[in-house]
């Protein structure tokens, strides 16, 4: 999964999701905030890290999107190394 594709999932199922309509539009604004970056700069992934952090610490559990968000930032950082 690419940010983009991430991007369109938060779109198209967060008003399903176990997150509440302002913690979707929050991580949304902090993922469309990294795709305005160049991929392998730093701002990328300070933003990812940083919608990363945002489900880790408000989220319910139970998120399945917060599960992908978690995902695609673990890949990243792996990616990074």
């Amino acid at each position: 999964m690419n940010l983009t594709e991430l991007i369109r999932a938060v779109d198209e199922r967060g008003a399903a999701d176990a997150a509440s309509t302002g913690q979707v539009a929050s991580v949304r604004g902090a993922l469309v905030a990294a795709a305005a970056q160049d991929p392998g700069s730093t701002a990328y992934q300070s933003r990812v890290q940083g919608a990363a952090r945002l489900v880790s610490e408000t989220w319910p559990f139970s998120s399945e999107l917060g599960t992908l968000v978690l995902a695609f930032s673990e890949a990243l950082q792996r990616h990074a190394r």
